[in-house]
């Protein structure tokens, strides 16, 4: 018997022991899922209790500190620096270690809508940071409902599997690019950090920079909530027509190649026009509060959205028996935004 790599993402052992070694390389992913928040999350609380209550120092400035104190210091009054220092060292690099242990990046997954509300808590609970209001509150209760929905999604889709595979992009890049394994850090984990910690910068803006609430909120609290409504209602119909091919196909029939009904009968990718319209209202908030440059995050992860939608229509026309139908439905309808078809 061949000895699998940690907790067992290698399938190098006999058939007698697969279900019983399941059980256990699922629980030691399960643990780790819940332990590697726990270093960023202690040295967050260490950071924030450093000083006593209203003694914090004047800003030392963006030079080398000379002590633990101006460190500190220097660290409480950048924030979005501060926040970039611990993804790069608790995420980039300890994700990239387990990766490399376990040959799958499959960590990052679940994590990608649990770190935005991880970032987001920091801002909102750091000392400097103004005291929380209606739009605070309102950013909140829609990040919460955002990575509710899409954790749930995540966990019901593999079955409360851990680790058991990795994104499909990432699978093929590792089988077709010789040294994947020490790119993942550029690839994976860097590409993640610049998306996640860009489309969190909004809740830097609403954290420390109060301003009135006005109409402009409500517009964007509304466009959220659409947004929302729309990837919720993809994602079920996607969800519907997976299961049913799973029941067609054990039963012995043929699947359907297409899903062209719903809300799919009016764009190719509502899921990601829902994401997309629920970030750019989510970066409103940070320009009703007069940081325009947050909005940065949120468009470059629509360039990266619209890089990963080329790569999935290829996907479906490199399957023979789906490509002549997908090409009839990318003619009659729209890539992202809703519409009539053609």
């Amino acid at each position: 018997m061949k000895n699998p790599t940690a907790f067992g993402i290698e399938t190098g052992y006999i058939t007698l022991d697969r279900d019983r070694f399941l059980g256990r390389r699922n629980l030691l992913n399960f643990l780790l899922l819940l332990w590697v928040p726990i270093p960023a999350v202690v040295c967050s609380v260490i950071l924030f209790d450093w000083f006593p209550v209203g003694r914090i120092p004047h800003d030392p400035g963006l030079h080398w500190p000379q002590s633990a104190d101006q460190a500190a210091a220097l660290l409480l009054h950048h924030p979005v620096l501060t926040v970039n220092l611990l993804f790069f060292v608790f995420v980039d690099i300890q994700f990239f270690l387990i990766a490399m242990i376990q040959k799958s990046t499959w960590l990052i997954d679940p994590y990608w809508t649990l770190l935005p509300p991880l970032i987001a808590l920091f801002f909102f609970s750091h000392p400097l940071a103004d005291s929380l209001n209606v739009r605070a509150i309102l950013c909140l209760g829609l990040l919460g409902v955002w990575s509710i929905r899409l954790t749930g999604n995540y966990f019901r889709r593999e079955q409360w599997r851990f680790g058991l595979r990795e994104d499909w992009r990432y699978a093929k890049m590792r089988i077709e690019r010789r040294f994947f394994g020490v790119e993942q850090i550029v690839v994976v984990y860097l590409a993640q950090h610049a998306m996640l910690v860009g489309l969190s910068l909004p809740f830097f803006a609403v954290a420390f920079f109060d301003l009135p609430v006005g109409l402009a909120d409500g517009i964007f609290f509304l466009g959220a909530c659409v947004g929302l409504v729309i990837a919720g209602l993809a994602d079920r119909q996607l969800d519907v027509f997976m299961r049913e091919n799973a029941r067609r196909v054990s039963l012995g029939k043929i699947r359907h190649q297409l899903l062209d009904s719903g809300i799919w009968r009016y764009s190719r990718h509502p899921n990601y026009f829902g994401e997309q319209l629920f970030w750019w209202s989510i970066a409103g908030f940070g320009i009703v509060c007069g940081e325009y440059w947050v909005v940065m995050g949120t468009a470059f992860n629509s360039c990266v959205l619209a890089s990963v939608t080329v790569m999935t229509e290829r996907r479906m026309l490199a399957i023979p028996e789906r490509a002549m139908a997908f090409r009839a439905y990318q003619d009659r309808t729209s890539v992202w935004v809703p519409w009539w078809p053609r």
